[in-house]
Formats: structure tokens, C-alpha cells, sequence
């Protein structure tokens, strides 16, 4: 009976095909990756601890994206767009807002920031943050006062109205907020 040590050429072409570490270190370590097993395994182990950020960085579209990014970096995506103030957390409880919101408000952060102070620009934010369509600003020029019309379905949600109409709005500016009744057709 004859004693051969056992080869694992199959393991070791992997390991060494496989490493991004081996690709990068000098030619010396190739001869040696092959006849060496702890420096195979030490690849390994390097090429295993790289994995995590690997998969990061062939992902890291989706951590910016406001709609494919986790729910953990959704509200750090709002503070890069200034919107922090409004999605950050109450105390004791959650967001503010609902998470679709908050990536919806995101998503349009710049068309926002542009219309910032105007009456399409409010009514488009409040659209945003609550869900509701139907909202109304009425401002009349000279008048450095707007009514901002609530529709029925975001009766629930004037506190969030307000808090918005009080940081969009010109400083300037006196407001006054008024839900509209509900409709017959809707309690039906």
C-alpha cells in the first residue's frame, strides 16, 4: 500500500480563479498559492470578507434610488433633499408621514424645490405628503394672505396640512387653512 497525499487541484484552481485578492498581489504569490493551502485558505478568507462590500457596490444604484432603496436609508435620502424636517421622527412613535409618501416625496424633490412659495408648488407638496389630491391654494396678490383649501379625504391629516403650509409657505405670508365638506356621493 502505497501512502500519496491527496490533491485537490479542483478546490485550488477555483480558490485561485475565483480570488480578486490574487489577481492584484505579484506573480510570487501565484506559485505559491498553488502549493500552499493556509495562503489559499487566507485568500479565501479575504475574498469572503470582501463579499459584503462587493455586493454593496454592484448595488449601490438601488441605495440612492428613493423608490428601490431600503426603508433603513430612506430617511437619510430625505435629509440629502431637505426634507428631513418633515419625515424625521416623531417622539415615541415613527415617521411622520407613511414610507411611500416619504419616497414620493423624494423622488420629486427638485420639482418641489423649484416651486417652492408658490401656490402650484404648495398644492403639489401637500398632494405628496398626504395622498390627496384636490388641494386648493387661493392667494391674492397684494394681499400677502392665502387660503389653503383641504379636500374632505385629508381631514384626518390637517395637523400634517399645517405643519407643511407653516415651512412652504413665504414667511411673510399669513395663511388660513379650510376643509372642505364632504361630499354626499362620497359618504354613500
Amino acid at each position: 500500500m502505497t501512502d500519496t497525499a491527496p490533491t485537490d487541484t479542483a478546490p485550488t484552481r477555483t480558490v485561485l480563479t475565483d480570488s480578486l485578492m490574487l489577481g492584484i498581489l505579484p506573480e510570487v504569490f501565484h506559485v505559491s498559492a498553488e502549493r500552499s493551502a493556509p495562503l489559499r485558505a487566507l485568500l479565501a478568507v479575504t475574498a469572503d470578507l470582501q463579499a459584503p462590500v462587493l455586493d454593496v457596490l454592484d448595488s449601490i444604484d438601488t441605495v440612492v434610488h428613493p423608490y428601490r432603496a431600503p426603508t433603513g436609508l430612506v430617511g437619510y435620502l430625505a435629509s440629502w433633499v431637505d426634507l428631513d424636517w418633515l419625515t424625521g421622527q416623531r417622539p415615541g412613535g415613527g415617521s411622520v408621514i407613511d414610507s411611500a409618501r416619504e419616497r414620493d416625496l423624494i423622488a420629486n424633490a427638485a420639482d418641489l424645490s423649484a416651486t417652492r412659495g408658490t401656490p402650484v408648488g404648495l398644492s403639489r407638496f401637500l398632494h405628496l405628503a398626504t395622498g390627496c389630491p384636490g388641494f386648493g391654494v387661493i392667494d391674492r396678490p397684494g394681499a400677502f394672505h392665502v387660503v389653503v383649501t383641504v379636500p374632505a379625504t385629508a381631514a384626518d391629516q390637517v395637523d400634517l396640512v399645517q405643519r407643511i403650509v407653516n415651512a412652504m409657505k413665504p414667511v411673510h405670508i399669513t395663511h388660513e387653512i379650510v376643509v372642505d365638506a364632504p361630499n354626499d356621493a362620497e359618504e354613500q
